[in-house]
């Protein structure tokens, strides 16, 4: 044991000579080098490590600057073996995981370049050294240019490491101005993106998606990059209920693994989400100026918080709610919060339309004396519900745009005596509702956007004296675009006899439609006048027309006519375990996945084929098999190369009965889409069906991944 003991320096050393020399062979075959999954928790150790060889080298490095002499009793040769082999160890640890953290997404730059190879390069000059330092005793010349050289190395290292993590300005910001001096603006001048919502991205989000470190193929420095969106797809979509990845991420769970920023970066505030959130609401305009906002929206009160501004609070004489009841009130999808800072006045903003219940306002009623502002938003929201808000006494400012009221119980937000600001854009409102509004006590000011109103009858509120009414037409000749149709039905399995169906909150504007993947037009694709019969698989695309204004952008989906029951179903190859979904139970479960490839619905495969089998009790008379895949270039997955149909009377009896072999792309498709492949054979008695699909062997050469294999992702296999 004590020969082990003293031994043990030699035994580091080997250790370490040896992950350098696999170091070495794998630097050779990185571009064949594929991360196995056991060994990425390896490559995430990385920032756990990295400091020790750093601060053990620099150690032994400064030691041998300062010794003069051989008999220098500043030097103990004993404890300088210990850290210089120390530091090799735990540099060539380092510089392995380093390695292995780099093949992850989102590291595409220069600097990660420069950073590894300096990595590798000081792990091998460490080894180097402990090995010849019999022959570079630290008090001569030779000895301290090595350590001179080895400070030099560490530092430039550490600092590109630094600015991966952190940016290019990290270390040296404190120490001088900024490079872009803080912009002073006249609160009149200020813009929602420039001078609110464009800092907090800076602040927050940038470090982790920008030129040099871009994760999830997100970069978010200009307009541009934020429209374009990353891997994952554009950024926000008002149509749908959580507004997209922006602000659907925001509202993750802290613990997460898909919320932003991720856990140990600097979180958003709940001001900046609201911010964030009302932006993307409002259509995340580029140009639009604060001083166009209402007094009321928490926009403006972010903005008079930030950018200051002569502006006079208004004065509430109702106490602040306890802290506590807020805190227990707020969840996920509804967020309460001051209106500004010490103030005791509460704005609500909901969020996310699927779990969105009636409860959830009347929820709110142990807050009644203090919310002076709700968004309701896009909720399903009812005309019943309308009741309910009229218990809220303080309520000034009411958003209910793109709802499912009607306006026939409007009436009831009479009895709210502070009420001065409506928002009905884009819901079903008439004249006679409308009409109304001029015996509420308080309005003073109402937006009716996109709704079914007629432009005279528009003109004919404008004329009034006691409410600005906001209808969206700044001249005669400015033309709106309509906001897409709704495609009521969730389902996408449609069984016999079941139809889909589709409907506009503005009266009179006709919903024109295709069933064959063509794009409606104005003119010759179908009016939509009744639900739609599903006789088999198709994507239904609808735009909405209205005279006067400009047509809607599109909406799609994609139904599936019902198929055989499948009775059991089994993976014959292994799935990849990061994507795994529900296993063999996922691709005859009844529901097709959507376009994001983490929702927990793709199996996913790239070393194997996918195999399966579909076993059937009874035989059934099929004829045709559809499989769900899905594509994204930006994110490795492509289509299957070559579909096999095999049927029969049981595994053993099969035969061939259909091949498709879409082929690989030629050239890049941005975004993200279902594919949809039905292969069809001659009508015949089933028991068994067995299912093959390859992945892309070879990424082609336009690809970024050229020469790596490709994804496939494989959701629903229906038999009809």
């Amino acid at each position: 044991m004590s020969r082990i003991l003293s031994d043990w320096k030699g035994y580091v050393y080997n250790i370490a000579f040896f992950l350098n020399g696999l170091l070495v062979f794998l630097l050779f075959f990185e571009s064949r080098f594929a991360v196995p999954q056991w060994m990425q928790a390896l490559g995430r150790m990385h920032p756990l490590v990295l400091h020790f060889p750093l601060v053990v080298l620099i150690l032994y490095s400064l030691w041998v600057m300062i010794v003069r002499k051989p008999d220098s009793h500043a030097w103990n040769e004993g404890l300088a073996d210990s850290l210089l082999v120390i530091g090799t160890f735990t540099a060539a640890v380092a510089a392995f995981s380093g390695f292995v953290l780099s093949h992850e997404e989102g590291y595409e730059s220069d600097t990660l370049l420069w950073h590894k190879w300096l990595g590798i390069a000081i792990s091998l000059a460490a080894v180097v050294w402990y090995g010849a330092r019999k022959s570079l005793l630290p008090w001569t010349v030779g000895a301290k240019v090595v350590a001179g050289a080895f400070l030099v190395l560490l530092f430039v290292g550490g600092h590109l490491g630094g600015n991966l993590t952190h940016g290019e300005d990290f270390l040296i910001s404190p120490l001088g101005p900024s490079a872009e001096p803080v912009q002073h603006v006249a609160f009149e001048e200020a813009k929602v993106y420039e001078h609110l919502v464009k800092p907090v991205i800076e602040q927050k989000c940038l470090s982790c998606h920008n030129e040099e470190k871009s994760k999830g193929g997100l970069q978010m420095q200009t307009e541009a990059l934020l429209k374009k969106g990353g891997k994952g797809g554009m950024l926000w979509d008002t149509t749908k209920a959580d507004l997209g990845l922006l602000i659907s991420r925001l509202h993750l769970p802290l613990d997460d693994k898909k919320h932003m920023p991720p856990r140990g970066k600097v979180q958003l505030t709940d001001e900046e989400v609201v911010l964030l959130a009302a932006w993307v609401k409002s259509g995340s305009r580029f140009d639009q100026l604060v001083s166009s906002l209402s007094p009321q929206s928490p926009v403006y009160s972010y903005a008079q918080n930030v950018l200051g501004g002569d502006r006079t609070e208004e004065q509430y004489a109702f106490s602040a709610a306890s802290a506590d009841e807020v805190k227990k009130l707020n969840t996920n999808y509804r967020l309460i919060k001051p209106l500004s800072a010490g103030s005791p006045a509460l704005f609500v903003n909901f969020y996310n339309r699927a779990n969105f219940k009636s409860q959830d306002i009347e929820g709110l009623l142990p807050l009644k004396d203090q919310i002076v502002s709700m968004d309701l938003s896009k909720m399903p929201v009812k005309d019943e519900d309308l009741k309910t808000l009229a218990k809220f006494p303080e309520l000034r400012r009411l958003i209910l745009n793109f709802t499912d009221i009607t306006g026939s119980n409007l009436t009831e937000l009479k009895k709210l005596a502070n009420l001065r600001e409506l928002s009905l854009s884009g819901t079903g409102i008439t004249m006679a509702h409308v009409k109304s509004l001029e015996g509420f006590p308080a309005l003073r000011r109402v937006y009716l956007w996109s709704t079914g109103i007629g432009p005279q009858d528009l003109e004919t509120l404008k004329k009034g004296q006691k409410i600005a009414f906001e209808t969206g037409f700044r001249s005669d000749t400015l033309v709106v675009a309509l906001n897409p149709p709704v495609i009521i039905n969730e389902k996408q399995l449609i069984g016999k006899g079941e139809t889909v169906a589709m409907k506009h909150q503005i009266a009179g504007t006709v919903i024109r439609y295709t069933l064959d993947g063509s794009e409606p037009d104005s003119v010759s694709s179908p009016v939509y006048e009744k639900p739609i019969a599903i006789n088999g698989n198709l994507k239904l695309k609808a735009r909405a027309f209205r005279k006067g204004w400009y047509g809607s952008t599109q909406v799609s989906k994609l139904f599936f006519k019902e198929g055989f029951h499948v009775d059991s179903a089994q993976l014959i190859t292994p799935v990849d375990q990061r994507y795994h979904a529900k296993g063999a139970a996922s691709i005859s479960d009844g529901k097709v996945g959507d376009t994001e490839r983490v929702s927990g619905t793709w199996l996913g495969y790239v070393e194997n084929d996918f195999q399966s089998y579909l076993f059937f009790k009874k035989p059934v008379k099929a004829s045709v098999v559809t499989v769900s895949t899905l594509r994204s270039f930006g994110s490795f997955i492509f289509e299957p190369t070559r579909i096999e149909v095999w049927g029969g009377a049981d595994p053993k009896t099969l035969k061939l009965l259909k091949v498709i072999t879409p082929g690989v792309p030629a050239k890049d498709i941005p975004g993200t889409e279902n594919i949809v492949y039905e292969a069809g054979f001659e009508p015949q008695q089933l028991s068994c069906i067995k299912l093959v699909a390859k992945p892309l062997a070879k990424i082609p050469a336009w690809h970024s991944g050229k020469g790596n294999k490709g994804w496939l992702f494989v959701d629903e296999v229906i038999v009809n």
